[in-house]
């Protein structure tokens, strides 16, 4: 037998007054308790499609190692200049690093926007379909969470400043050579 709750309810107290009605020789479980296994499973899946995720932006990072580096010896003469001028190398090292978080922020903030867009595409128009017909809905469901968003954000900042690190120390500590 099967109840169903009005939104907000709460269904571990409403499990313990039944099971108190009718005793312990019926088994009362919620719909967590049913199935487990599934949500067992979607938890997993949550987490190992972060990790892959965080393993592609790793190496994305790589490439932004690499233009920054790029970036660093195209503007060795600017970077002298600015050290002649009395520039410290924590300025010319802050200078790369925001280029960095400039960069991570304008992909990233880009591709939450996307998944906002894709995700309610698929809770509007049913994008992805579940195959067969022993489910209770006929698509693949999504929900947005805004912890998820702000985890894969700051995922985004971490990798993003460890990979302006290396580029802007080597812009810092670079000698003043104005002649050449």
């Amino acid at each position: 037998m099967e109840i169903s709750l009005k939104e907000g309810s709460q269904p571990d107290l409403v499990k313990v007054k039944i099971q108190g009605i009718l005793g312990d020789k019926f088994l009362v479980q919620t719909r967590y308790e049913q199935n487990q296994g599934l949500y067992t499973v979607m938890r997993v899946e949550r987490w190992v499609i972060y990790a892959v995720l965080t393993l592609i932006l790793v190496v994305a990072a790589f490439n932004m190692v690499g233009a920054l580096t790029m970036l660093v010896l195209e503007k060795q003469k600017d970077i002298q200049v600015l050290k002649a001028m009395g520039a410290r190398n924590a300025y010319i090292q802050k200078i790369f690093l925001s280029e960095g978080i400039l960069l991570a922020g304008l992909g990233g903030g880009t591709g939450i926007v996307l998944a906002v867009i894709i995700c309610w595409l698929q809770v509007k128009y049913k994008l992805v379909p579940l195959q067969g017909d022993s489910f209770l809905i006929d698509y693949y469901p999504v929900k947005l969470v805004a912890g998820d968003f702000l985890l894969v954000f700051g995922t985004i900042l971490v990798v993003a400043l460890l990979a302006a690190w290396f580029p802007s120390k080597k812009a810092a500590s670079q000698a003043i050579e104005l002649r050449t």
